[in-house]
């Protein structure tokens, strides 16, 4: 039942996967923006201090009272001097140190782009973000003019790419990465889904096809014993009729385990007395209980305890938990039923003294055709399918089921339904 609510959700799955990955592709470009503005930022600030530091170490050692006229700035069509011309107002031997200043900074500060100086004028400079400029020297009392330090990184662009590529790859790979796996689970429970219909069809004809010639073999059974009630060989034809019926039942059980895991079992709601299912069902398997000298000890209120259920799943429930107590044990049956009620919902216990169950099988004795390992005892006919019926059957009454159980001590199912 839970498998068939989560493929039913599977259109429901796919269109969260697809958000979440457009959530994420777009988280990680927003990242990566930023990511790419702090290495720029970080960049500037290197650079900043580099210029800094070489213009600080420069002016300590040389120092110029220049009038400097617009002679010696740049003109129009010339807009600067560069340090490695032999033309300029500042001397060949002062560029070098001050360019060897620089140099050395850069390699400080681990900037290792390529990268041009030159000396510009104040009023002809063009900002542009791959350049950085600071005040060489400054306009004087004489002249209005000052010259301009600046750097340019022709690719650095190609610097702040570099230092994402990183971040950038393994971004792609990521979510490359869980877009192929979340494709791969939703196409591997589409597949799943496919193979548990087919399954299903399955169970439902093969147990269609066995229901068919059961009920014909039972009917003609009843029809010969009205016919020929002294005819010798009774007892062979009652134990056709009795295995006919067993195994008709099992049927009926697979048919309606089918039937609720795929949600096509609608209840039948009705007030019912939850004492007179339990009595009934002890009734039910009284014959069984009487082949194996065993004893059922019923503890029930006097008092009516009414809840809305499905009186055929519910009765069946019982039988199952009492079959599965007569079942299960070495010595003669002891079994304890038990009925009270605890606030808004009714407690039904049923408690054996039978071979118990280990710790390994009590976590897997819901799942379906889960068979429990009996050692010695070798009367447990069945299909492995009774709790997990139990178990879906009582989810869908709204109840629920607990199990204590210890090796060679016996078990103990105790079922919870609401009361009205």
């Amino acid at each position: 039942m839970k498998n068939q609510t989560i493929y039913r959700r599977i259109p429901i799955l796919f269109a969260a996967v697809c958000i979440a990955l457009i959530l994420l592709m777009v988280f990680q470009i927003n990242w990566l923006l930023t990511s790419r503005e702090m290495i720029r930022e970080q960049f500037d600030q290197k650079v900043e201090l580099v210029i800094g530091n070489a213009l600080s170490s420069h002016n300590k050692t040389y120092t110029h009272d220049l009038t400097l006229s617009e002679s010696h700035c740049c003109s129009d069509d010339k807009s600067c001097y560069t340090l490695d011309g032999n033309t300029g107002f500042i001397p060949r031997s002062e560029r070098k140190a001050l360019e060897k200043s620089i140099s050395s900074s850069m390699a400080c500060y681990g900037i290792e782009d390529e990268y041009h100086l030159a000396l510009i004028c104040s009023n002809n400079i063009k900002k542009s973000p791959k350049s950085y400029s600071c005040s060489l020297y400054p306009s004087t009392k004489h002249s209005e003019t000052g010259v301009q330090l600046t750097v340019t990184f022709p690719y650095r662009n190609k610097y702040v790419f570099d230092k994402l590529k990183f971040m950038l790859v393994s971004s792609i790979l990521i979510f490359l990465l869980l877009a192929t796996v979340s494709f791969i689970i939703l196409n591997a429970l589409i597949q799943q889904k496919r193979i548990t219909e087919n399954n299903i069809d399955f169970f439902n004809n093969t147990a269609h096809e066995l229901k068919t010639p059961l009920t014909n073999i039972s009917l003609a059974l009843n029809l010969f014993n009205r016919k020929n009630e002294s005819v010798q060989g009774q007892q062979y034809l009652k134990i056709i009729e009795r295995e006919s019926s067993k195994l008709s039942k099992q049927i009926e059980r697979v048919l309606h385990l089918s039937k609720m895991e795929s949600g096509d079992d609608h209840l039948r709601l009705e007030e019912i007395d939850l004492k007179t299912v339990v009595t009934e069902a002890v009734d039910y398997m009284d014959m069984i209980r009487a082949k194996k000298d065993g004893k059922i000890q019923l503890d029930l209120p006097e008092t009516p305890c009414i809840i809305k259920s499905d009186r055929f799943h519910l009765t069946n429930i019982c039988i199952n938990l009492l079959d599965n107590a007569l079942k299960y044990c070495e010595e003669p049956p002891q079994i304890k039923i038990s009925l009270k009620k605890h606030d808004n919902y009714y407690k039904l216990t049923f408690s054996d003294k039978g071979i118990g169950i280990s710790k390994y099988d009590l976590e897997h004795i819901f799942e379906k055709f889960q068979r429990v390992n009996t050692g010695d005892v070798q009367d447990t006919k069945g299909f492995g399918i009774g709790l997990s019926y139990v178990k879906t059957a009582l989810e869908m009454l709204n109840g629920f089921i607990k199990v204590h159980s210890e090796l060679h001590k016996g078990t103990q199912f105790e079922i919870s339904l609401p009361s009205v």
